[in-house]
């Protein structure tokens, strides 16, 4: 599409510029208007590059929301997502190791993944 405008508007451009031409005459402003042609240009140039570029955005790896759980511990309570949760549920996604911790609660000790840590890594929270 922009190929299609371009070539428009360079069609009308010249066209138009045909129609007055008049012997050449050098004006006091014209080095000025020689610099607007030449920034506007640029700045076309820069918009058809722009667009060119495919934007792929990564969309953020999303945890499951039940996983989010609450566990207790000697010291009270700590909310954070079961690994063995989230690798059952989400099996694809792989949790950066600084996030994991292990604690110790009625049942056990469990691995669980903090859910700040995992947000600040890109991670987010998805209603499944």
């Amino acid at each position: 599409m922009t190929k299609k405008l371009m070539a428009t508007v360079l069609a009308a451009s010249l066209a138009l510029t045909s129609i007055g031409a008049t012997p050449a005459m050098a004006k006091p402003n014209d080095g000025v208007r020689i610099l607007q042609g030449l920034a506007a240009l640029y700045i076309i140039s820069r918009v058809i590059k722009d667009n060119k570029r495919p934007s792929r955005r990564a969309a953020a790896p999303t945890l499951p929301n039940r996983c989010l759980k609450t566990f207790y511990t000697g010291r009270g309570t700590t909310r954070a997502y079961g690994a063995h949760c989230v690798s059952q549920y989400a099996p694809r996604l792989s949790l950066p190791q600084q996030c994991k911790r292990r604690i110790s609660t009625d049942y056990g000790r469990r691995n669980v993944y903090g859910p700040n840590c995992l947000r600040e890594h890109g991670y987010s929270v998805a209603a499944y």
